[in-house]
């Protein structure tokens, strides 16, 4: 009597249907469509605790121990987060760049991480079965990185945190390796996982534009995601040793990319390099912005003027101590801060907007018309 000639299972003596040396369990796997490609072996075993579940696992238990340790459970301060190692221009920019990834595992609240969890698990299941572990981590880390420097370019003095450069950056390696890679899935799934895909990243772009959300972030891990997931696209099936290779080679690019983004924006903003503590000039600028808030213009000139004593090459810090002067009335006193501000900062649209404001209260109509025009052309090459 014949046997399988795949799992040496004996034949029926007896089959309707074509003549074949397979058993009907072999014909029926044969026939079947092949799945997504998995090259994680350790993922297999029922016993394996996946790459994403760890990640979330370590974003979890920062938030928990943030939470337990004093934080806000719904809205943490800009100081509880830079105490658990949140990104912030006079700390990441200077003596603490270690902060360009520790951000990546830092929630700003409930809300924050309950969604960028939700999108982590959902997008690491998919990234899981196409990439193996270490390609994963690749992504995730890196793009995250990309994400914080790019928001460190964007708006340097603003506390960022959050995994969600790293989520885009995963989302645009998927993208990427489902539209260039040859991967044995079925068309239609492919087309369909794309379009889920695209529509994640525009939706949450758009819904990026919203006032509080760090857009930068998202543009940098997408951009980077889509560069990594292109490079890596064309050998995600190939042998051990061809993936192992590429994936050094995507490794050492990203080292020399990053490493390239962070010494353009620290030569964009040296004057980070002269803030004696940055901690005091993070807690007068949080007066700052508060006093502005609740419209207590005498404080905020009070906070300002400490922010400017603190770091005198600060181009923020002396706009916003002409701010202060020009809400309670000083023109002659936010004139020469404005200024200051234009000449530390060349391209500071606001200032010059500022300085045309002080000067048409002073009556000055030439000199305002001139700054007016000179905030235009900033804005308008920006």
């Amino acid at each position: 009597m014949a046997n399988c000639t795949s799992c040496g299972r004996e034949l029926p003596a007896f089959s309707t249907g074509p003549l074949s040396t397979l058993c009907r369990d072999c014909q029926a796997r044969e026939n079947s469509p092949p799945p997504i490609p998995s090259v994680i072996p350790s993922d297999k075993g029922p016993s394996a605790i996946s790459l994403t579940k760890i990640l979330v696992g370590i974003n979890v238990a920062v938030f928990v121990l943030m939470t337990l340790t004093g934080a806000s459970f719904i809205a943490p301060t800009s100081a509880q987060l830079l105490k658990w190692g949140a990104d912030w221009g006079p700390l990441s920019l200077t003596t603490q760049p270690w902060r360009i990834l520790t951000s990546n595992y830092v929630h700003i609240g409930i809300i924050h991480i309950g969604f960028n969890m939700w999108c982590l698990l959902n997008l690491g299941a998919l990234a899981q079965r196409i990439f193996d572990r270490w390609t994963y981590l690749l992504i995730y880390t890196a793009t995250g990185i990309a994400g914080s420097v790019a928001s460190l370019v964007w708006h340097p003095t603003v506390v960022g945190a959050g995994a969600s450069g790293a989520i885009f950056g995963l989302a645009g390696a998927l993208i990427a390796a489902l539209y260039l890679g040859k991967l044995p899935i079925p068309k239609a799934a492919i087309q369909s996982t794309m379009k889920s895909l695209l529509m994640f990243a525009a939706y949450n772009l758009f819904f990026g534009l919203s006032q509080g959300i760090d857009n930068a972030a998202h543009i940098g891990g997408l951009a980077s995601g889509l560069a990594l997931g292109a490079l890596l696209s064309k050998h995600l099936t190939g042998p051990t040793e061809a993936r192992r290779q590429w994936r050094n080679l995507a490794f050492v690019l990203s080292i020399v990319v990053l490493s390239t983004g962070m010494y353009y924006v620290r030569h964009q903003h040296k004057e980070f390099t002269a803030v004696a503590n940055p901690y005091d000039y993070f807690d007068q600028y949080e007066k700052a912005t508060e006093a502005f808030r609740q419209k207590d213009y005498a404080n905020a000139v009070k906070a300002c003027q400490k922010m400017v004593q603190s770091n005198p090459s600060s181009a923020e810090a002396h706009f916003l101590l002409g701010l202060a002067y020009e809400t309670t009335e000083n023109p002659d006193g936010a004139i020469p801060q404005f200024q200051e501000a234009l000449r530390l900062n060349p391209k500071y649209s606001e200032a010059a907007a500022g300085l045309a404001e002080a000067y048409q209260s002073k009556g000055m109509d030439r000199e305002s018309k001139e700054a007016a025009q000179k905030a235009v052309e900033l804005k308008g090459s920006h």
